[in-house]
């Protein structure tokens, strides 16, 4: 059970944690963070490749990084890799008495490994890497050491999974965005307080409105001069049915156009309507 002192601990940190926005500044601050806390003099996070073979050395603490990235790391092999293969925390008082240990990491690097400590970062049965630190100054790494740096563990790996949910969103929305932009035919939709939700700019050029940024403002007022495409919004609202490839005859800045359109409804996953939408282009000029 962890005491006073991992418990203010770990506290800070998590505080902190989820204002890093960055998965590699993430994992450098909750190495370097874990290492202060449990007094250790090094440290270093190894991702754990897609492939579940390789592990790459993300983050270092106290120790040559770029000596450290000359040496192939492999999930089943050294201390680390147990960890990374068996999700399973690893706290070894002396090395020299553990045949799971690589000599050859401390050859290459120069650096004296005596103890070590090292944990899983899983979330929902994936491994996303290890957790590493050595030699705990005056002493050696307790069990609550081991069980404070099993928890960072188990947090940061929801705080990573949070960042690659974050960067999906946003890389979805920028594929959205240049979609809406880029599409040659108008699309229009709005909610169930007539407030405009998608308004992209061939939807403006096409009705004869000025580049602006619709979003948000009434469809009573963005639409006032042009009823037609208010009517059949909120129709299709009313209705909850929608039409597909008709066509109509309007007249649009004093000049009668005919325009092909399709309306839509926009559910949420429980399928619960939350707006209608249409996509429209000009047939004849």
């Amino acid at each position: 059970m962890l005491g006073t002192y991992h418990l203010n601990a770990l506290f800070e940190i998590l505080n902190k944690l989820h204002f890093v926005y960055e998965p590699q500044k993430l994992w450098q601050f909750v190495l370097e963070q874990g290492c202060k806390t449990v007094q250790a003099e090094a440290g270093t996070y190894f991702e754990v490749m897609d492939d579940g073979k390789e592990m790459y050395i993300s983050s270092a603490y106290g120790m040559d990084e770029k000596r450290l990235r000359e040496v192939p790391f492999q999930v089943g092999v050294g201390i680390g890799g147990w960890v990374a293969q068996f999700h399973q925390p690893a706290l070894v008082p002396d090395v020299r008495q553990d045949n799971r240990f690589n000599k050859h990491v401390d050859l290459i690097t120069g650096f004296t490994t005596r103890s070590i400590l090292c944990v899983p970062v899983f979330s929902q049965k994936r491994t996303y890497g290890v957790l590493e630190v050595l030699n705990r100054k005056g002493g050696q790494f307790s069990p609550q050491d081991q069980e404070f740096m099993t928890l960072l563990g188990r947090q940061s790996a929801i705080a990573y999974q949070n960042l690659l949910l974050l960067d999906e969103v946003s890389h979805t929305k920028m594929l959205l965005e240049s979609l809406l932009v880029n599409l040659s035919g108008g699309l229009m939709a709005m909610d169930l307080k007539n407030k405009i939700t998608i308004f992209n700019p061939s939807a403006a050029s096409i009705l004869g409105l000025r580049a602006a940024d619709y979003v948000g403002k009434s469809a009573d007022d963005v639409l006032k001069d042009l009823p037609w495409f208010l009517k059949t919004l909120q129709e299709t609202l009313i209705s909850k049915s929608t039409v597909s490839r008709l066509d109509t005859t309007l007249s649009i800045g004093g000049e009668s156009t005919k325009i092909g359109y399709t309306t839509i409804l926009i559910s949420d996953p429980n399928k619960i309507v939350l707006g209608s939408g249409m996509i429209f282009q000009k047939l004849s000029h």
